[in-house]
């Protein structure tokens, strides 16, 4: 009597697999992989947790790694798909068993690299995620430090005008640079020969390379207000100035962007600082003339005598052209400002 006439149901494919695999896979290959699936289980969340934590305790670094880490674990997660033959109940088992202890094998083999890979990714990537952490600590106190230096160096510029925050080849702040290169008349240098010397080294320039871009200082016939410094210099780059008091009040330089604001900005600290000078000196006259220049500054006076341009050599020849200008003194081709030291002549000197 045959197994169907006997009431034998049909063999049942999917009783017959295993938890770890189809029916007819080798029980070594369905225990290796049970096994990962443990370690999966185990390990995986843990990392994740960590992974998680470490971010977001270190904010956005890392998270290139972590996107690695998170795409690894969902390849360790697949399983690789083993189509449900009808060969399990067709009589071809022998060739089901052995398709199916080949993926058995190869899953296993494919996840335990992927596994080694995780580990390796998330090693790497709490290794960057730290050295990123300590390193954009030290960039922040760096950046605080260089700022703090710059605003500093602002400071010292607005008050002298001459010196500049410099920087070393990694641009960190390097100090003050002291200058180099004096720009003016020398102490014994009669007013006359100074400006038909420096005319003609600016007409020798201008003759060689008049496209070359140069910063001069620009002194002036007589003491200007802010209004016709402005007029005087409409259509030059102007990035320093000097003024004071006449006949005989303080020498101040300011550094510049705007000829009109700045200018103005800088009268106002220059007045602020005459007032206190006013209220604390002892000296009744000398109390009294400091009230006086303050005054002066707060009145836009007559008080500019000179300043520093930037322009082309041909355009500062063109300069010494115009009524009010007494001399056009050019800096050395190629000379930073924070190396130079600008000293105008003074519009009284003979």
């Amino acid at each position: 009597m045959s197994p169907r006439a006997q009431g034998a149901a049909p063999p049942d494919p999917d009783a017959a697999a295993g938890d770890d695999g189809p029916a007819g896979a080798p029980a070594s290959s369905s225990g290796l992989l049970g096994l990962l699936d443990r370690v999966d289980d185990a390990a995986l969340p843990a990392i994740g947790r960590a992974l998680n934590w470490a971010q977001a305790g270190l904010g956005s670094v890392g998270d290139r790694q972590w996107a690695g880490a998170r795409r690894a674990r969902a390849a360790v997660t697949a399983r690789v798909a083993v189509d449900d033959a009808p060969g399990a109940v067709t009589g071809a088992e022998p060739r089901a068993a052995r398709g199916w202890a080949a993926a058995g094998v190869l899953e296993a083999a494919f996840r335990v690299l992927v596994l080694g890979l995780v580990v390796l990714i998330v090693v790497g990537a709490v290794t960057t995620m730290l050295r990123g952490s300590d390193s954009g600590g030290a960039m922040s106190g760096s950046s605080s430090g260089a700022g703090s230096a710059s605003g500093a160096a602002g400071s010292a510029v607005s008050q002298s005008g001459t010196a500049d925050a410099a920087a070393d080849d990694d641009g960190a702040a390097a100090g003050p640079v002291e200058p180099s290169i004096v720009v003016g008349p020398a102490a014994g240098d009669a007013a006359g020969a100074y400006a038909d010397r420096t005319r003609s080294e600016l007409e020798s320039l201008s003759a060689a390379a008049p496209a070359a871009d140069l910063y001069a200082v620009v002194s002036l016939t007589a003491y200007q207000t802010p209004a016709e410094l402005v007029r005087t210099l409409a259509d030059y780059r102007v990035t320093e100035v000097f003024f004071r008091v006449p006949p005989d009040g303080a020498e101040t330089s300011a550094n510049v962007r705007d000829p009109v604001a700045d200018v103005e900005s800088a009268f106002d600290s220059a007045a602020d600082a005459a007032e206190t000078l006013a209220r604390e000196d002892t000296d009744a006259v000398a109390a009294q003339r400091a009230h006086l220049e303050a005054m002066a500054l707060r009145a836009r006076c007559g008080c500019l005598y000179a300043a520093v341009v930037r322009a082309p050599a041909e355009r500062l020849l063109e300069l010494t052209r115009r009524g009010p200008v007494r001399t056009v003194h050019p800096a050395p081709p190629g000379s930073s400002p924070s190396a130079v030291r600008f000293v105008p002549l003074d519009p009284v000197r003979s």
